[in-house]
C-alpha cells in the first residue's frame, strides 16, 4: 500500500541513483515529490527538505499555491498539490470555493502540464492521485497530460511500479484515455510475466484477476506454487487472503499456500489469523492441517485480544465452516464471559449460532449464558430473521426459555417474515417447525402458542448432489430386503422440520414388517394398526460429509436435534455415515452392513 512518508524522505534524499531506484521499487511512494525528483548532490537534497518544510508550515491556500509556482519548479508544484489535496481530504478547505477560485491556481496547473514529461512516472502517478483527491474532473487537461505520460512509460518501468499504476488506474475508467492506459498496463504485465517474482506483486494481480487472460493466470499460478516455499508466513497469508477476497478458487495454489503456511513456526496476530479463516470460508477450502495451525496459534493469543469484532469474526468463520475446535471455543467462551459488556450484539449472536452449529457446550456455559441471554432479546435484535436464528440456536443448545419460544411461535411473528426474500422463506419455516417440535417434545413447562403445521405442508427440503447420490445408493441397497413401498417409505418431509431418508418397521426379531400399516406421520395422526408387541419403528438417516463438523465426527446441531426428536417420538434411529458406507463396495457387503445396522438398532444383534 502506498503511504505518505514525509518523515522518511530525509533518509533517502542524499542517496545515490541506485538507492533512489531501490526506493521506487519498494513502493514507499508517495514520498514527497522533492525526495523522488532529487539529484545525487546532497546540497540540492538539503534545499528540497527546507523547501518542503517551509511549504508545510504555510497556513493559507494562496500562499501555498504561490510557493508552488515560485521558481518554476514542477517539484515544488507537486508539493503544493499534495499539501492542498491533504487539506481537501480532511475538509480543512473546499476545492471549489477555496482553491479553484484562486487566481494563481491555473498557473500552478500549467506548470504541471508543461513539466510532467520530465518527471519519473511514479512521481507523475502520485501527482495524478493528488489531483483526483483535490477534486479535478477526469477530463481536466492536467490529468490527461499525466495519463499520457503514464501511457508512454508503462513499458519502461519496473513490474512493481507497473502494478502500482494498474492498481490506481483500475479505479479510474471514465474516459477513453484512462481505459487505454489500463489496457496497455495489463498487456505489458502479461508480456513480462517472467518478471513477476514478489509476493506483493502476485497479491495485486490476484486481487485484479478478472483483468487478465486465463493463460497468464495459469502461468502466475505455476509461479506462485514455485515461489511459495521461499515466502514468509505474512506473504503466504497475504496471497491466500487475496484469493479469498476475490473468491478465486485455484485449488493447486491454495493447497501449496496452505501447506507452506502450516509448516511455519512463526505466529501471526489474531486479526490476520481471522482473515485466513475468512478466506478458507469464502473459498470453501477448510484445509484440516492449516486449521490446526491457525487454532494452535490462536488459542494462546485469545486472552490478549482487545477488539470484540475480531472475536466475532473468528466465531462467524468457525460456525460457517462447522469447525469444532474445542480448545479454541473454550478460550473464546471465557473471553466473551469476561468481556460481555464490551461485545456488540452481533458478536454475542455469532457465539450462540456457532456453538449451536457445532453442538458444543463450553465448561462455563451456566455463567456464560446467564450473562449473554439477558442482552439478547427481540428489542436488541430488530431483524426478525436474526432473532429467529438466535432462538433456534438456543433451542438446539437446550437454553431457550418459554419466552424465547413464544416470541417466534406467536402468529404475529410468522406474518412479519412474509416480506423476506423467497429463497429464505423455506429456511425460516424449517426453523419454526424445529422450534415447535422442541416446545412440544422437550419443554414440558411450555404453555405458549404452537404452530398449525397444516400451514407448512409446502415445505420441500432439498439435498445437494452428493447427498442425493449417497442417499439413493443406500436406498437401493435397502430395497434388496425392504421392498418399497410396502416395507419402506422414503424421502419424507416431516412436520418436525426434519428430512428422513427412510422409515421402516421391524418385529422383535428384527425382521421387516409393512410400515404402511403403522405409520402415523411422525406423531401427527393415528396409525392404521397398533404395533405388534416387541416391534419397533425405525428411521434411517444417511449422513454426508456436510452433516458433520470439521475436526471431529460430531453431527452438526440441527442433525443432532433430528436424532433426538425422533427418539422422543418413539423411533429407533439407524445412522449411516459417509465414512462407514462405501458406495464402491460390493453389493453383498453393503446389504450386510445395512442389515446389521438395523438389527443393532433393534437390539437383536
Amino acid at each position: 500500500m502506498l503511504r505518505n512518508s514525509r518523515g522518511i524522505a530525509s533518509l533517502f534524499l542524499g542517496g545515490s541513483k541506485s538507492r533512489l531506484q531501490w526506493l521506487l521499487k519498494t513502493e514507499i511512494a508517495p514520498l514527497t515529490y522533492a525526495a523522488l525528483a532529487t539529484t545525487t548532490k546532497s546540497t540540492q537534497a538539503d534545499d528540497h527538505i527546507v523547501q518542503e518544510k517551509s511549504l508545510l508550515n504555510l497556513t493559507d491556500v494562496s500562499t501555498i499555491i504561490q510557493s508552488g509556482i515560485d521558481g518554476g519548479s514542477s517539484v515544488k508544484a507537486f508539493q503544493a498539490i499534495q499539501v492542498l489535496s491533504d487539506w481537501v481530504e480532511v475538509k480543512k478547505v473546499d476545492f471549489k470555493n477555496d482553491i479553484e477560485k484562486d487566481e494563481n491556481f491555473g498557473r500552478l496547473l500549467a506548470l504541471l502540464e508543461r513539466d510532467s514529461q520530465l518527471n519519473n512516472p511514479l512521481v507523475v502517478l502520485n501527482g495524478l492521485k493528488n489531483l483526483h483527491r483535490l477534486g479535478l474532473s477526469d477530463d481536466a487537461y492536467v490529468i490527461q497530460c499525466a495519463e499520457n505520460h503514464l501511457l508512454w512509460n508503462v513499458r519502461k518501468v519496473s513490474i512493481p511500479v507497473l502494478l502500482t499504476i494498474l492498481r490506481f488506474q483500475v479505479q479510474h475508467q471514465n474516459t477513453e484515455l484512462q481505459k487505454k492506459v489500463l489496457k496497455e498496463t495489463i498487456d505489458t504485465v502479461q508480456r513480462r510475466w517472467v518478471e513477476v517474482k514478489g509476493a506483493k506483486e502476485i497479491q495485486i494481480i490476484y486481487s485484479n484477476h478478472e483483468l487478465f487472460s486465463l493463460d497468464f493466470l495459469g502461468r502466475l499460478d505455476d509461479r506462485t506454487i514455485e515461489l511459495a516455499e521461499e515466502m514468509s508466513y505474512v506473504e503466504l497469508s497475504g496471497i491466500f487472503c487475496a484469493l479469498g477476497t476475490v473468491k478465486r478458487r485455484a485449488t493447486p495454489v491454495l493447497r501449496a499456500l496452505a501447506f507452506h503456511m502450516a509448516k511455519q513456526e512463526d505466529k501471526l496476530p489474531p486479526k490476520q489469523l481471522s482473515n485466513i479463516l475468512f478466506a478458507m470460508y469464502s473459498l470453501s477450502f477448510p484445509d484440516q492441517v492449516l486449521l490446526e495451525k491457525v487454532g494452535k496459534d490462536l488459542i494462546p493469543q485469545v486472552a490478549s485480544i482487545t477488539r470484540p469484532p475480531v472475536i466475532g469474526a473468528i466465531l462467524f468463520c468457525m460456525g460457517q465452516m462447522r469447525w469444532r475446535q474445542q480448545s479454541l471455543l473454550e478460550v473464546i467462551s471465557e473471553w466473551v464471559e469476561n468481556n460481555t459488556d464490551s461485545c456488540r450484539i452481533n458478536d454475542l449472536v455469532s457465539l450462540v449460532l456457532t456453538l449451536a452449529c457445532v453442538t458444543y457446550t463450553p465448561t462455563n456455559a451456566e455463567t456464560l449464558f446467564m450473562k449473554i441471554i439477558s442482552k439478547l432479546d427481540n428489542s436488541s435484535i430488530s431483524r426478525e430473521t436474526v432473532w429467529l436464528d438466535v432462538v433456534w440456536s438456543l433451542a438446539l443448545l437446550g437454553r431457550a426459555t418459554n419466552d424465547h419460544i413464544a416470541s417466534v411461535l406467536d402468529p404475529s411473528f410468522a406474518s412479519k417474515t412474509r416480506s423476506v426474500a423467497q429463497h429464505l422463506r423455506m429456511g425460516i419455516k424449517l426453523k419454526l417447525l424445529n422450534i415447535n417440535a422442541v416446545a412440544k417434545l422437550m419443554m414440558q413447562s411450555y404453555n405458549g402458542p404452537f404452530l398449525d403445521t397444516a400451514d407448512f405442508r409446502d415445505i420441500i427440503i432439498t439435498q445437494s448432489r452428493n447427498e442425493l447420490l449417497l442417499s439413493k445408493h443406500v436406498q437401493s441397497m435397502l430395497h434388496n430386503f425392504l421392498p418399497p413401498p410396502k416395507y419402506i417409505q422414503e424421502n419424507i418431509q416431516t412436520p418436525l422440520g426434519i428430512f428422513v431418508d427412510c422409515e421402516i418397521a421391524v418385529d422383535q426379531k428384527g425382521k421387516p414388517i409393512p410400515i404402511q400399516d403403522y405409520s402415523d406421520n411422525f406423531g401427527e395422526a393415528n396409525s392404521a394398526k397398533p404395533l405388534p408387541e416387541g416391534a419397533t419403528k425405525m428411521i434411517v438417516f444417511v449422513w454426508d460429509y456436510k452433516d458433520y463438523t470439521i475436526g471431529s465426527q460430531e453431527l452438526t446441531g440441527v442433525n443432532k436435534l433430528a436424532v433426538y426428536l425422533m427418539e422422543k417420538i418413539g423411533y429407533k434411529v439407524v445412522q449411516v455415515p459417509y465414512f462407514e458406507y462405501n458406495m464402491r463396495g460390493k453389493t453383498i457387503k453393503n446389504i450386510q452392513y445395512l442389515e446389521n445396522k438395523i438389527k443393532e438398532a433393534a437390539g437383536v444383534l
